[in-house]
């Protein structure tokens, strides 16, 4: 009797946090997932703000956010830090009445465009992901350049 591939049942139901939702990577295509998280951005943040992009290989996602922010503007490091514009962006955070479950540090009554570190922005969005039902997230990282931020994630 051949056992069965782990990938390939890791594969089926796939689930990922994006914007203040869990989507099933299985039950939707591509262009369902893209077309609600466009939705969203287009209503939270405006009309061709914004511009999503997904894409899947095995148990990785890139999440492409398309937008134009420039870091060095307010002392941030696009390495070390996210700007909390991106961090409520990619969550939903506080989006409709929504609350990620792990919240990532705010400053409470802030204006201000502030940083956070990736490492604490991280670590809420995995502990958020677990507690929404999104699969479990082996590795998270971040990549931010002034027309995009790339959250990618692998599961299993």
């Amino acid at each position: 009797m051949k056992k069965k591939s782990t990938n390939s049942t890791q594969q089926l139901g796939k689930k990922v946090f994006i914007a203040g939702k869990i989507y099933d990577l299985q039950a939707m295509d591509k262009d369902e997932v893209e077309a609600s998280v466009q939705e969203y951005l287009d209503s939270a943040i405006g009309k061709d703000r914004v511009r999503f992009e997904l894409y899947t290989i095995g148990n990785m996602t890139a999440m492409f956010f398309h937008r134009g922010f420039d870091y060095s503007a307010y002392n941030a490091d696009p390495v070390k830090d996210i700007m909390d514009a991106d961090a409520f962006m990619v969550t939903a955070h506080e989006y409709d009445g929504f609350e990620i479950p792990r919240p990532f540090p705010v400053i409470p009554g802030c204006v201000y465009p502030y940083r956070i570190k990736q490492t604490d922005f991280l670590d809420a969005y995995r502990k958020s992901a677990k507690i929404l039902g999104a699969s479990r997230i082996r590795n998270a990282w971040l990549d931010i350049a002034p027309q995009s931020i790339v959250l990618r994630v692998r599961v299993g």
